[in-house]
């Protein structure tokens, strides 16, 4: 199982090439796509460009990771990167994603896509009313960058706030289905 070191740098280089370089499969095909599904949507919404480089560091350091416990003799196991609940969730055609994963990625599209719309088509034509009303060019731009940025940060503190319960009733709470703690 000894392979030449320097392809392994050269291979760690690239997002999910180290992983298939050691017979990891399904890991390496999983960083590769969230690699370019990063690039694709920062091309969309540029603060997710961020994300090419966690994948990227991560592949790096998880091929070398992935080599010290093949040393160690106690390999891991190969199977795609995705989120703990998901793995089951995908596994067969009778089984439907749980409705709290459901919530998440509506969130997700629907705000990716309010950015998008935000972005593409109202920025523009607002952009143009305001030429047509002779507001200077350096207004325009201080105006698109502060109201993505009032948008963000009223989302940050309204989904802090619900993560911290506030605005919840009080007769509500999360932890009625579990068990006393016995310790």
């Amino acid at each position: 199982m000894k392979k030449n070191a320097f392809l392994t740098f050269i291979f760690a280089c690239i997002p999910g090439a180290g992983q298939m370089y050691y017979g990891y499969m399904k890991r390496g095909t999983s960083l590769l796509v969230y690699f370019c599904l990063f690039i694709m949507l920062g091309a969309i919404i540029s603060p997710l460009v961020v994300g090419v480089a966690v994948v990227y560091m991560f592949s790096f350091f998880d091929t070398y990771d992935l080599i010290r416990y093949l040393v160690a003799g106690d390999p891991k196991p190969d199977g795609f990167l995705l989120p703990p609940d998901w793995q089951n969730q995908l596994g067969g055609a009778k089984t439907k994603m749980t409705p709290k994963m459901n919530k998440i990625i509506g969130w997700c599209l629907l705000l990716t896509g309010a950015y998008v719309m935000y972005d593409r088509v109202i920025w523009p034509i607002v952009e143009s009313i305001f030429v047509q009303l002779g507001i200077h060019w350096s207004m325009i731009y201080a105006i698109n960058d502060v109201i993505p940025s009032i948008v963000v940060a009223v989302l940050l503190i309204a989904f802090g706030g619900r993560l911290l319960g506030f605005g919840k009733h009080a007769h509500h709470n999360d932890t009625d289905d579990l068990p006393p703690y016995q310790g």
